[in-house]
């Protein structure tokens, strides 16, 4: 293997924070959905080879940009339970923003993880 694939921290130069979602429930009974700082961690900020596109959805016209961020191995990322699902429990504010995460991939040793994200015009 070459020594140029390792990830090197100079890369990392982009800093992302990590926000879970979670659900409680209010003084009514009512199940409510918040976000939680899980960390904030550096990240590289990788080209997806899409600039996004558009669909119209029931007479609406709908946006959605993705982007991907390799980032190094974290445990509190939780990536080896096969219970939690990335798309459910994980959201990445960047940019003023917070996108959705599609999939998270660990690309092996010393080469961190791939987070695939993705927002829409219409997520607040």
């Amino acid at each position: 293997m070459a020594k140029d694939e390792f990830l090197k921290a100079g890369e990392l130069d982009t800093p992302i924070d990590v926000y879970t979602n979670t659900s409680t429930q209010n003084d009514f009974g009512e199940i409510t959905k918040s976000k939680s700082l899980l960390k904030t961690i550096w990240a590289k900020l990788m080209l997806t080879g899409t600039k996004g596109n558009e669909k119209t959805e029931d007479d609406t016209i709908r946006a959605e940009s993705k982007v991907n961020f390799l980032v190094r191995y974290d445990t509190d990322l939780q990536m080896n339970s096969s219970s939690i699902s990335p798309e459910d429990y994980f959201q990445i504010l960047y940019e003023s923003k917070y996108w959705n995460v599609s999939s998270m991939e660990t690309l092996g040793r010393g080469k961190g993880i791939l987070i695939r994200c993705y927002i829409t015009d219409n997520t607040f």
